[in-house]
């Protein structure tokens, strides 16, 4: 197959699938049509039912009428005969023979008119049960058409909730990240400033008990009751120059 006959194909295949898309997005409205089409036919299928009635009820007054006219002729033809009127015997005969030849024939039309009735009432009958079991299931499926877009309405909410609260727990966690990045900045400043100003140093000093004066509460009460006199500091002898000899 040439690139072209290939190009051909698929723009076909994506008009079937866009024709497709239109008939499944349309469906209930294109079945609602085909119902209000199925009722027309139903109900020109029960006029032409009604003219076919019409017409076996006419047949049969013309059977009747022809049965009756050939009886009518035979008590004739014999009441002739038996008054010697052979010759009016043999006319009423005739007629006769036309009329029954004329009964045999509408009799096998309405027999013929008569069984297409029948078959038309049968096709009536099952169509409207068709029709009527086709609404019955046409209003089910539209219920649950119904009820499948509420679902859908309710999970595209649910899902857009559920969207704006995973952004938000986004967002709390990036302002969590961002108040603990300054508060490291903060204390790392602290320290910073502490280290050149020499305090961090004094008070690392003080902590391992390294220079500097320690004069509490506790010492000095201690230094009061045990009569203790406060320590001083020692002078410092100066150098003693010999004694000068007497002798």
């Amino acid at each position: 197959m040439s690139i072209w006959m290939k190009l051909v194909t698929a723009v076909r295949g994506g008009a079937n699938e866009a024709a497709e898309a239109v008939a499944d997005n349309q469906a209930m409205r294109i079945l609602d049509q085909e119902i209000r089409d199925a009722d027309n036919a139903l109900r020109k299928a029960r006029g032409d039912l009604a003219g076919l009635m019409a017409n076996g009820k006419r047949m049969e007054k013309r059977v009747a009428e022809l049965t009756d006219k050939s009886e009518r002729d035979m008590a004739s033809a014999r009441s002739a005969v038996q008054a010697g009127r052979q010759d009016l015997a043999e006319g009423l005969a005739a007629r006769v023979s036309t009329t029954r030849a004329e009964l045999e024939r509408d009799t096998a039309d309405l027999q013929r008119l008569r069984a297409q009735q029948q078959s038309m009432m049968q096709t009536i009958r099952q169509t409207e049960s068709r029709i009527a079991t086709m609404k019955r299931e046409i209003e089910s499926v539209r219920a649950t058409e119904s009820l499948q877009k509420a679902q859908s309405a309710i999970a595209a909410t649910q899902s857009g909730v559920n969207s704006r609260l995973g952004s938000a727990m986004g967002s709390l966690e990036r302002i969590k990240e961002r108040q603990e990045k300054t508060a490291a900045q903060l204390e790392a400043g602290d320290e910073l400033a502490a280290i050149e100003s020499g305090s961090d140093l004094d008070r690392q000093l003080a902590a391992a008990g390294i220079g500097g004066s320690v004069t509490s509460a506790d010492s000095i009460m201690a230094e009061i009751m045990g009569g203790a006199a406060p320590q001083k500091l020692e002078a410092i002898d100066s150098p003693r120059l010999p004694a000068p000899d007497k002798n």
